[in-house]
């Protein structure tokens, strides 16, 4: 008769580890494309493509003329405030794996040492009764899927 050896939290572990780390890598992907897929303020331009410059309404904040970005498209970028709140954030949850990605509020107040309220963000990606949506995180998820799919999949070889 021959033994065999159960080696099962180990090999649990490293697939925990190993999908952390897929976890990390994923979100910090997802991020950087929800960063750099900002509509350009006047220029009429994203990365993702060209839209017509003054398709956007127009809008006084603060004496800055805003051009708003076409509804559907990311929103435009004013002072840049909700695109440096995008963070992302993986937590290990017992057999599970968060990650998120998205406005973070709690950070920028610690690094600033004020409060900053970005939450409109969540009313430019859903939209609200009165504005058109301005989605800026699930295109970033929907443009990096396969990518995340590939580092999962090579994560669990």
């Amino acid at each position: 008769m021959e033994l065999v050896k159960w080696h099962g939290q180990r090999v649990f572990t490293l697939a925990t580890e190993a999908n952390v780390a897929a976890m990390k890598k994923a979100a910090a992907l997802v991020r950087d494309y929800t960063k750099t897929h900002f509509t350009l303020q006047g220029t009429g331009s994203t990365v993702q493509g060209v839209w017509k410059p003054g398709v956007g309404r127009k809008r006084t904040k603060t004496g800055k003329i805003h051009l708003a970005a076409p509804p559907g498209k990311p929103p435009a970028i004013d002072y840049g405030i909700l695109r440096a709140s995008i963070m992302s954030e993986v937590e290990e949850r017992g057999m599970n794996v968060e990650g998120r990605v998205g406005p973070d509020i709690e950070h920028i107040a610690a690094k600033a040492g004020v409060g900053t309220d970005v939450e409109y963000g969540l009313y430019l990606e859903l939209g609200t009764r009165t504005m058109k949506p301005r989605p800026f995180l699930r295109p970033a998820l929907r443009a990096t899927r396969h990518k995340v799919i590939k580092i999962f999949k090579d994560a669990n070889k």
